[in-house]
């Protein structure tokens, strides 16, 4: 789903392949072709396999990665990118030896110079409502001009359109779409 000619990263929290089939499949009849599946659950490696395999149209990210375990299961898993919370240099270095598109995630202006050393150009602003939302970012990212952003953390799709208004920001990540109504 665009909004502002901008993505919007479907965030699932999936437990079987029969879940994520349904919600990739209505995320698709929605318009989102961006997913992110977190690594929170038992099964999320081979929710990522199967959503690389049977919707070849989407990009499958792998969220939550942690460690560099995390990063090789994922990679292994066939995710076309990689989202974390925080920032682990070890893991980043390693994705970018790998050539993998990965993430970190930031909430200080201390986090995004470290991401910056380490020639990161997109960090997750992690948890982004709680840090202070659209006026949080706006305050930590006017020193970095250089930074895009991709909040996530209690955005729903309300506030979506406010962060993704501003021209730092490359992408919003939500599990809004996926929640029952």
């Amino acid at each position: 789903m665009k909004y502002l000619n901008k993505k919007v990263v479907a965030v699932l929290i999936v437990n079987s392949i029969e879940e994520i089939d349904a919600q990739a499949n209505k995320l698709l009849s929605d318009g989102y072709d961006v997913l992110e599946v977190t690594l929170r659950t038992p099964n999320a490696l081979a929710c990522i396999s199967y959503a690389k395999s049977n919707f070849r149209d989407v990009k499958i990210g792998a969220g939550t990665i942690t460690s560099l375990d995390d990063l090789v299961a994922a990679i292994e898993a066939g995710a076309d990118f990689g989202v974390s919370p925080s920032i682990n240099s070890e893991v980043i270095i390693e994705a970018g030896n790998r050539g993998f598109d990965f993430i970190p995630g930031v909430a200080t202006p201390s986090d995004i110079e470290t991401a910056k050393n380490l020639d990161v150009k997109l960090v997750k602003l992690f948890p982004a409502e709680a840090l202070g939302g659209v006026n949080y970012l706006k305050a930590i990212s006017a020193p970095y001009y250089d930074m895009k952003f991709m909040p996530t953390g209690g955005i729903n799709k309300d506030v979506a359109i406010d962060y993704l208004s501003l021209d730092q920001v490359s992408c919003v990540g939500g599990t809004w779409m996926t929640k029952s109504k």
